[in-house]
């Protein structure tokens, strides 16, 4: 996969949306072979509208799932995965929700949809569908996306849930340092059992707080590497609060299903 391929097009979503909505991804290209998309346990939750027929759509997991939907909701990944498709055109519009923020915008509990894509009217009824041939009768994805952001606003403005004051903590102090935030700290800065934190964050999350903060610092710890020309892994599994060399090797495999240097190779080299 080339590196063109993870390139995209960023748009705002309206101000009403904050902490629900961080950005909304166009991507449209033709594909000079069938589709292979490797997600690599990214911290992603969203919505996912294919404006183009996506033919014989098939997930690698864990089972081998056909996908034939209109609008997908992706839930939080914690396992690598494969999408495979025999279409050449890529016609995509993708929401990136907050990790809580499926559960503001709904209520619903998130841990039903940790490592699966599903399809959207699962969450949304029949009226997800409904947006979607909205978006094909208009010109121009940005008309497409504004027609996501007004129907995704109308939805907050009747159902907005708060979050848990100890999951919006947690947050805030694992964005700033998974690295060196074990889940003893967490409960005592926000003042949780064991239990209320873990099924706060099943809940509002999808996984537990541990899981999360692993998978956070994965993802840390990959952003590194992309920034840095030459890679020195036990400076990261210093760096990202690994044990050691090996520690870190292991917890990559465990999200990305490859080594840090098969990921890096595949990035840089479109292998």
């Amino acid at each position: 996969m080339n590196s063109e391929f993870f390139n995209y097009m960023e748009m705002s979503p309206h101000p009403f949306l904050q902490g629900i909505v961080t950005h909304y991804r166009v991507k449209q290209m033709k594909l000079p072979d069938t589709l292979v998309f490797p997600n690599y346990s990214p911290v992603f939750q969203g919505l996912i509208f294919n404006l183009e027929e996506l033919e014989d759509v098939v997930l690698l997991k864990k089972d081998h799932k056909d996908l034939k939907h209109k609008v997908y909701y992706v839930g939080q990944a914690v396992s690598p995965s494969y999408l495979f498709s025999s279409s050449l055109h890529l016609n995509l519009i993708a929401v990136n929700f907050t990790p809580v923020g499926l559960y503001r915008l709904t209520g619903i509990d998130l841990h039903y949809f940790t490592d699966k894509i599903v399809d959207a009217q699962i969450i949304f009824g029949s009226e997800i569908n409904e947006i979607y041939e909205q978006i094909l009768a208009v010109k121009g994805v940005v008309q497409g996306v504004a027609i996501i952001d007004d129907f995704l606003c109308r939805k907050a403005l009747k159902f907005k849930k708060e979050s848990k004051t100890c999951i919006l903590t947690s947050l805030v102090v694992l964005n700033n340092d998974a690295a060196r935030t074990n889940i003893k700290k967490l409960q005592q800065i926000t003042n949780t059992c064991p239990k209320t934190l873990e099924r706060s964050f099943k809940t509002e999350i999808g996984m537990t707080p541990k899981t999360f903060q692993r998978l956070l610092r994965f993802n840390q710890a990959k952003l590194f590497m992309h920034k840095r020309q030459k890679t020195d892994w036990w400076e990261i599994a210093v760096r990202f609060g690994f044990y050691d060399h090996s520690h870190f090797i292991s917890e990559f495999q465990t999200f990305a299903g490859l080594t840090p240097t098969e990921y890096l190779g595949k990035i840089h080299y479109g292998e």
